[in-house]
Protein backbone atom coordinates (compact mmCIF):
# COMPACT_ATOMS: atom_id res chain seq x y z
CA UNK A 1 0.00 0.00 0.00
CA UNK A 2 1.27 3.35 -0.84
CA UNK A 3 0.61 6.35 1.91
CA UNK A 4 0.96 10.13 0.86
CA UNK A 5 1.82 13.23 2.27
CA UNK A 6 -1.55 14.64 4.05
CA UNK A 7 -2.28 18.14 1.78
CA UNK A 8 -0.59 16.61 -0.95
CA UNK A 9 -1.89 17.81 -4.26
CA UNK A 10 -1.31 14.47 -6.43
CA UNK A 11 -3.43 16.25 -9.06
CA UNK A 12 -0.46 18.37 -10.98
CA UNK A 13 2.60 19.50 -11.18
CA UNK A 14 1.81 23.02 -11.13
CA UNK A 15 4.87 23.09 -8.57
CA UNK A 16 7.05 23.54 -11.80
CA UNK A 17 5.26 25.80 -14.05
CA UNK A 18 7.06 26.14 -17.21
CA UNK A 19 7.91 22.52 -19.04
CA UNK A 20 11.45 23.41 -20.10
CA UNK A 21 12.17 20.18 -22.32
CA UNK A 22 10.05 18.27 -24.42
CA UNK A 23 9.31 17.28 -27.93
CA UNK A 24 5.42 18.43 -28.58
CA UNK A 25 6.42 20.21 -31.97
CA UNK A 26 5.14 18.06 -35.07
CA UNK A 27 6.64 15.88 -37.54
CA UNK A 28 10.44 17.16 -37.18
CA UNK A 29 11.69 14.45 -34.33
CA UNK A 30 10.65 11.18 -32.64
CA UNK A 31 7.98 13.49 -30.32
CA UNK A 32 4.56 14.32 -31.84
CA UNK A 33 4.25 12.93 -35.46
CA UNK A 34 1.63 15.46 -36.43
CA UNK A 35 -1.12 18.18 -35.68
CA UNK A 36 -3.56 16.64 -33.66
CA UNK A 37 -0.56 14.44 -31.93
CA UNK A 38 1.10 17.81 -30.83
CA UNK A 39 -2.46 19.51 -29.35
CA UNK A 40 -2.97 15.85 -27.70
CA UNK A 41 0.57 16.45 -25.88
CA UNK A 42 -0.32 19.80 -25.54
CA UNK A 43 -3.60 19.37 -23.83
CA UNK A 44 -2.25 16.71 -21.79
CA UNK A 45 0.35 18.61 -20.21
CA UNK A 46 -2.01 21.20 -19.37
CA UNK A 47 -4.36 19.06 -17.03
CA UNK A 48 -1.40 18.07 -15.45
CA UNK A 49 -0.87 21.70 -14.37
CA UNK A 50 1.44 22.56 -16.94
CA UNK A 51 1.29 26.39 -17.31
CA UNK A 52 4.06 26.91 -20.28
CA UNK A 53 6.24 25.00 -22.97
CA UNK A 54 9.27 25.44 -24.03
CA UNK A 55 8.98 22.96 -27.09
CA UNK A 56 12.89 21.32 -27.77
CA UNK A 57 12.78 19.15 -30.46
CA UNK A 58 16.09 16.99 -30.75
CA UNK A 59 19.15 18.76 -33.61
CA UNK A 60 21.18 15.41 -34.75
CA UNK A 61 23.11 16.10 -37.85
CA UNK A 62 22.43 12.72 -39.37
CA UNK A 63 18.68 12.28 -37.55
CA UNK A 64 17.40 15.28 -36.93
CA UNK A 65 19.15 17.78 -38.80
CA UNK A 66 17.21 20.89 -37.42
CA UNK A 67 17.41 24.31 -37.75
CA UNK A 68 15.82 27.77 -36.82
CA UNK A 69 13.44 27.47 -39.53
CA UNK A 70 12.30 24.01 -38.68
CA UNK A 71 11.86 24.32 -36.16
CA UNK A 72 9.71 27.59 -36.42
CA UNK A 73 7.33 26.43 -39.18
CA UNK A 74 6.68 23.59 -36.60
CA UNK A 75 5.87 25.86 -33.85
CA UNK A 76 3.47 28.22 -36.01
CA UNK A 77 1.91 25.15 -37.33
CA UNK A 78 0.41 25.11 -34.00
CA UNK A 79 0.82 28.05 -32.30
CA UNK A 80 -2.47 30.01 -33.77
CA UNK A 81 -4.92 26.86 -32.68
CA UNK A 82 -2.62 26.74 -29.32
CA UNK A 83 -3.01 30.98 -28.52
CA UNK A 84 -6.92 30.85 -29.75
CA UNK A 85 -7.59 28.46 -26.57
CA UNK A 86 -5.68 29.15 -23.11
CA UNK A 87 -7.78 27.44 -21.45
CA UNK A 88 -7.36 24.29 -23.21
CA UNK A 89 -3.56 24.37 -24.01
CA UNK A 90 -0.65 26.03 -22.05
CA UNK A 91 1.07 28.86 -23.42
CA UNK A 92 3.95 28.29 -25.84
CA UNK A 93 6.78 30.93 -24.74
CA UNK A 94 8.94 30.57 -27.57
CA UNK A 95 10.75 27.73 -28.96
CA UNK A 96 14.62 26.26 -28.44
CA UNK A 97 16.07 22.46 -29.28
CA UNK A 98 17.95 19.51 -27.49
CA UNK A 99 21.25 19.82 -29.27
CA UNK A 100 23.02 16.38 -29.61
CA UNK A 101 27.01 16.74 -29.15
CA UNK A 102 28.05 15.08 -32.10
CA UNK A 103 30.64 16.61 -34.61
CA UNK A 104 28.50 19.07 -36.19
CA UNK A 105 27.91 20.88 -32.63
CA UNK A 106 30.93 23.36 -32.38
CA UNK A 107 29.88 24.71 -35.97
CA UNK A 108 26.12 25.10 -34.77
CA UNK A 109 28.12 27.28 -31.87
CA UNK A 110 30.62 29.53 -33.86
CA UNK A 111 28.07 29.88 -36.48
CA UNK A 112 25.87 31.59 -33.75
CA UNK A 113 22.90 29.08 -34.56
CA UNK A 114 22.63 27.75 -31.01
CA UNK A 115 18.43 28.39 -30.09
CA UNK A 116 18.97 29.09 -26.51
CA UNK A 117 16.04 29.85 -24.26
CA UNK A 118 15.56 32.12 -20.44
CA UNK A 119 18.90 34.27 -21.33
CA UNK A 120 20.49 31.83 -23.69
CA UNK A 121 20.15 28.77 -21.79
CA UNK A 122 21.12 25.68 -23.96
CA UNK A 123 19.94 22.13 -23.59
CA UNK A 124 22.51 19.61 -24.83
CA UNK A 125 22.83 15.59 -24.40
CA UNK A 126 24.92 12.90 -25.17
CA UNK A 127 24.54 9.23 -27.43
CA UNK A 128 23.31 6.77 -24.61
CA UNK A 129 26.18 4.35 -26.06
CA UNK A 130 28.93 6.47 -24.74
CA UNK A 131 30.12 9.65 -23.24
CA UNK A 132 30.73 12.75 -26.04
CA UNK A 133 34.54 13.42 -25.85
CA UNK A 134 33.36 17.37 -26.53
CA UNK A 135 31.59 17.52 -23.35
CA UNK A 136 33.80 19.18 -20.93
CA UNK A 137 35.14 21.43 -23.95
CA UNK A 138 31.57 22.46 -25.00
CA UNK A 139 30.80 23.43 -21.34
CA UNK A 140 33.65 25.67 -21.02
CA UNK A 141 32.85 26.75 -24.57
CA UNK A 142 29.63 27.85 -24.50
CA UNK A 143 30.14 29.43 -21.32
CA UNK A 144 32.86 31.58 -23.07
CA UNK A 145 30.02 32.52 -25.79
CA UNK A 146 27.59 33.55 -23.42
CA UNK A 147 25.67 30.69 -23.43
CA UNK A 148 24.44 28.40 -19.83
CA UNK A 149 24.83 25.08 -21.25
CA UNK A 150 21.91 22.68 -19.66
CA UNK A 151 23.00 18.85 -19.89
CA UNK A 152 19.79 16.88 -20.44
CA UNK A 153 19.08 13.62 -18.20
CA UNK A 154 22.09 12.98 -16.70
CA UNK A 155 20.93 10.38 -14.67
CA UNK A 156 20.06 7.63 -18.18
CA UNK A 157 23.68 8.06 -18.71
CA UNK A 158 24.14 4.50 -17.66
CA UNK A 159 28.40 4.83 -18.10
CA UNK A 160 28.38 8.03 -15.63
CA UNK A 161 26.18 6.04 -13.22
CA UNK A 162 28.24 5.97 -9.79
CA UNK A 163 30.33 8.28 -10.64
CA UNK A 164 29.25 11.12 -8.56
CA UNK A 165 32.81 13.05 -8.23
CA UNK A 166 32.29 13.57 -11.74
CA UNK A 167 29.01 15.00 -11.67
CA UNK A 168 29.51 17.55 -9.25
CA UNK A 169 32.91 18.29 -11.05
CA UNK A 170 30.64 19.23 -14.75
CA UNK A 171 28.36 21.29 -12.53
CA UNK A 172 31.50 23.08 -10.71
CA UNK A 173 32.88 23.84 -14.53
CA UNK A 174 29.45 25.64 -15.08
CA UNK A 175 27.22 22.79 -16.21
CA UNK A 176 23.42 22.72 -15.13
CA UNK A 177 21.63 19.34 -15.02
CA UNK A 178 17.88 18.59 -16.04
CA UNK A 179 15.81 16.03 -14.44
CA UNK A 180 13.45 13.77 -16.97
CA UNK A 181 10.22 14.07 -14.77
CA UNK A 182 9.93 9.98 -15.88
CA UNK A 183 13.53 9.43 -14.78
CA UNK A 184 11.57 8.90 -10.96
CA UNK A 185 9.59 6.23 -12.76
CA UNK A 186 11.21 2.47 -13.79
CA UNK A 187 10.75 3.68 -17.44
CA UNK A 188 14.43 3.63 -18.43
CA UNK A 189 15.34 1.20 -15.81
CA UNK A 190 15.64 1.01 -11.89
CA UNK A 191 19.06 1.62 -12.09
CA UNK A 192 18.49 5.22 -14.07
CA UNK A 193 15.77 5.76 -11.36
CA UNK A 194 17.87 4.90 -8.38
CA UNK A 195 20.50 7.41 -10.33
CA UNK A 196 17.99 9.94 -10.41
CA UNK A 197 17.04 10.07 -6.80
CA UNK A 198 20.85 10.38 -5.35
CA UNK A 199 21.44 13.30 -8.07
CA UNK A 200 18.44 14.97 -6.48
CA UNK A 201 19.80 14.20 -3.23
CA UNK A 202 22.77 15.90 -3.93
CA UNK A 203 20.80 18.76 -4.73
CA UNK A 204 22.86 18.54 -8.17
CA UNK A 205 19.89 19.34 -10.50
CA UNK A 206 18.77 22.63 -11.63
CA UNK A 207 15.37 22.30 -14.11
CA UNK A 208 12.82 19.55 -14.52
CA UNK A 209 10.97 18.45 -17.66
CA UNK A 210 8.95 16.23 -19.14
CA UNK A 211 10.78 15.13 -21.77
CA UNK A 212 6.96 14.17 -23.51
CA UNK A 213 7.23 12.54 -26.52
CA UNK A 214 4.13 10.12 -26.85
CA UNK A 215 1.02 9.53 -24.81
CA UNK A 216 3.00 6.59 -23.07
CA UNK A 217 5.15 9.18 -21.59
CA UNK A 218 1.39 10.93 -20.33
CA UNK A 219 0.54 7.63 -18.54
CA UNK A 220 3.87 7.92 -16.95
CA UNK A 221 3.23 11.42 -15.54
CA UNK A 222 0.35 10.28 -13.93
CA UNK A 223 2.07 7.61 -12.53
CA UNK A 224 4.77 9.43 -10.84
CA UNK A 225 1.66 11.78 -8.95
CA UNK A 226 0.60 8.70 -7.61
CA UNK A 227 4.23 7.63 -6.36
CA UNK A 228 5.96 8.09 -3.33
CA UNK A 229 8.64 9.98 -4.66
CA UNK A 230 6.73 13.31 -5.96
CA UNK A 231 6.66 14.85 -2.59
CA UNK A 232 11.14 15.25 -3.59
CA UNK A 233 9.82 17.27 -6.62
CA UNK A 234 7.51 19.30 -4.89
CA UNK A 235 10.06 19.81 -2.18
CA UNK A 236 12.46 20.58 -4.51
CA UNK A 237 13.86 24.32 -5.88
CA UNK A 238 13.45 23.82 -9.77
CA UNK A 239 14.77 26.87 -12.06
CA UNK A 240 11.73 26.27 -14.03
CA UNK A 241 9.47 28.67 -11.78
CA UNK A 242 11.76 31.50 -12.78
CA UNK A 243 11.39 31.76 -16.28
Amino acid sequence: MIFFKKNLNIGNYDFLGVDMHNHILPGIDDGAKDVNASLYLLESLKKLGISKVIPTPHTMHQLYPNNAVTIETAYKSISTTVKTEPDKYPGIIGYSSEYLLDDQFPLLRESKQLLGFAHNHVLIEMSYAAASPILEEEIYQLQLAGYTPILAHPERYNYLHGNFNYYENLVRRGCQFQLNLISLTDYYGKDVQKNALKLLDMQLYHWAGTDAHHEGHIELLNQLLRSKHIHKLRDYEFKNQMI
